[in-house]
């Protein structure tokens, strides 16, 4: 099953701690709510109860530096940045860190059509039953995040 998340990854944020006691970013807690939504709206696959792979690709908004059109005389390694962000094949390698992508994306995923009596969402029953994982981040100008979900012999 192959899924695509018109949404702009957004890493998981620690909780905050207050002398109530503790919260989350309520900008953390809106974009999981709308990815969720997203994910209700576009999900026609099978649920999973059982062991599952996924490969998940975060494409990510470029700085300016990456993403702004260079100068007719701008040297060749600028063009060549360029053109391989225009194709996506320019790797993300600053924050943030991959693992918190994810735990905000499998987060979302579990809370997808959650109903309270089965404890399960339309996708999985807990993300505890991923047992194989491959995640990249890469540039791009239209970012989204692409997953595919397998089912494990």
């Amino acid at each position: 099953m192959k899924m695509i998340l018109n949404i702009e990854p957004k890493p998981q944020t620690r909780p905050r701690f207050s002398k109530f006691g503790t919260y989350e970013d309520p900008k953390m807690k809106a974009w999981r709510r709308q990815c969720s939504q997203l994910i209700e709206q576009e999900y026609e696959g099978d649920f999973y109860d059982g062991p599952i792979s996924v490969d998940v690709v975060f494409y990510m908004k470029a700085p300016l530096n990456v993403s702004k059109k260079p100068t007719p005389k701008a040297r060749a390694k600028t063009w060549d940045v360029f053109k391989k962000f225009m194709n996506e094949r320019l790797w993300h390698f600053r924050k943030p860190d991959i693992d918190n992508l994810i735990k905000a994306l499998f987060d979302s995923i579990s809370n997808a059509g959650y109903n309270k009596v089965d404890k399960k969402g339309i996708v999985w029953t807990d993300d505890s039953i991923v047992c194989d994982l491959r995640a990249r981040k890469k540039y791009s100008p239209n970012p989204r995040i692409e997953l595919e979900i397998k089912e494990l012999g």
